[in-house]
């Protein structure tokens, strides 16, 4: 049987790496993407995430998050050692560029939803709203909640 296969937005890994917390609320926000990190530790699915999320995760947790270079370095490290990392080509960044003409995206999930597209994960896995009501239209996403609900045999 093949494993699921799940992209991962990049604030599904931020979430996991910062140990995120939901201001309001108070709800930790890194606990599923914990679970669902630690199943692709252990190969019972697989985790795919692209170079573009590397290199928004290194601006993400420099800037906004005052992490040293070593820290951000070690960090993505460990992320390429457990995920499928895609790198978009040059058909990938052109659908990406029709689907931000066609859809109000920002450039790194137009290049998300593209490899999504071709790639063909099981799940887009997002805590993105806007951006999961336009994925949908493509292919299945779900908070990181949703997935651990819906998705695993328990």
């Amino acid at each position: 049987m093949e494993l699921q296969r799940l992209f991962l937005d990049t604030d599904v890994v931020v979430n996991w790496l910062v140990k995120e917390v939901e201001t309001a609320s108070g709800n930790p926000l890194w606990e599923a993407p914990r679970e669902i990190i630690k199943l692709i530790e252990s190969k019972s699915i697989t985790g795919i995430i692209s170079l573009t999320t590397l290199m928004e995760l290194r601006y993400l947790l420099r800037r906004k998050k005052s992490y040293t270079s070593q820290q951000i370095e070690e960090d993505i490290a460990k992320i390429t050692s457990i995920f499928e990392v895609i790198i978009p080509d040059e058909i990938t960044l052109l659908k990406a560029n029709s689907l931000q003409v066609e859809h109000f995206l920002d450039p790194f999930d137009a290049i998300h939803l593209a490899l999504c597209i071709s790639s063909k994960p099981d799940y887009l896995i997002s805590r993105d709203k806007d951006f999961m009501l336009i994925a949908k239209q493509f292919i299945t996403a779900l908070t990181p909640e949703e997935f651990l609900e819906t998705s695993i045999e328990k």
